[in-house]
């Protein structure tokens, strides 16, 4: 990560895989469901669904769906401080000039966001591109050229020989720009469905995908438990007692707590299995 500390702010241009990390089938598999569900079943399994994978990216500060991404960097400016003349350049488009301090170059390395990097589209920088507001920022005469002007720093390769970044550090020969949103980046970025699933031979994403199974089962069942349904439905804790005539049951609620956890909190054993798909160095830069 560069001395700027930089943070990107992110537009969704496309999204190549639509699907969800895991899948409702497979939840419902795992709870036991997968013969007959009903209606309601499924669409506790899907809300499970939804929280798992927000609670991970929100951990891994990151969404590590494969996805095509338009972000500007950086956000914030940490080398703020008095500029005289001498310490800083005249820079003039066709229409104004502005003023930029020697310091708004002071890093050769750009952290982006989102893990890992899987190929560049588009790196322009426009020091006064305001993050792409002001009329006519980032033309195309701002475009970089990658391998020249910039290079991700690809220490590894897919089964089809593509390279991929898993650190997701921009390299530069000169220094990238630390004047806020003067950077523009499209990219893609993201691990594919068969990498979660481990059908893929050199990248294994499974411990993600391990991950949202796990915390998705364990939000359904407590759904279930607090919905305390009937004989026909889902059991989602421990019977301590049974009544035949008219069949019911009492869970422990003690106990089901105990099984599942705070809901709303990722458990000590799934940011263990995520901590190595972490993105450490945006993580250190917010």
């Amino acid at each position: 990560m560069g001395s700027g500390g930089y943070w990107g702010v992110l537009f969704i241009v496309r999204r190549i895989d639509v699907g969800k990390i895991a899948k409702d089938d497979e939840v419902l598999l795992e709870l036991g469901l997968s013969t007959t569900v009903t209606p309601a079943e499924r669409a506790v399994v899907l809300t499970a669904i939804n929280y798992a994978e927000g609670a991970v990216r929100r951990y891994l500060r990151y969404d590590p769906a494969w996805l095509s991404r338009t972000e500007f960097y950086p956000v914030m400016d940490f080398n703020q401080r008095n500029v005289d003349t001498s310490d800083a350049v005249w820079e003039s488009s066709e229409t104004e000039a502005y003023l930029r301090r020697l310091s708004s170059a002071a890093t050769n390395q750009l952290q982006v966001r989102h893990l890992p990097i899987r190929s560049m589209t588009s790196l322009r920088v426009d020091y006064d591109g305001r993050f792409g507001t002001r009329v006519g920022s980032f033309a195309v005469a701002t475009e970089k050229t990658e391998g020249e002007d910039y290079w991700p720093n690809y220490d590894s390769v897919d089964s089809d020989g593509n390279g991929v970044c898993m650190d997701g550090i921009i390299k530069s020969i000169g220094g990238w720009p630390t004047t806020p949103g003067s950077v523009r980046i499209t990219y893609v970025a993201g691990y594919t469905d068969e990498e979660f699933h481990g059908r893929e031979s050199v990248i294994d994403a499974t411990p993600i995908w391990s991950a949202v199974m796990g915390e998705a089962v364990r939000k359904a069942k407590s759904i279930f438990v607090n919905q305390k349904q009937s004989s026909t439905g889902f059991v989602g804790g421990v019977i301590i007692s049974e009544k035949l005539g008219d069949y019911s049951y009492t869970i422990d609620a003690s106990q089901a707590k105990m099984l599942f956890g705070s809901s709303w909190d990722l458990t000590g054993q799934t940011k263990e299995m995520l901590s190595e798909f972490v993105n450490w160095g945006w993580m250190l830069a917010s």
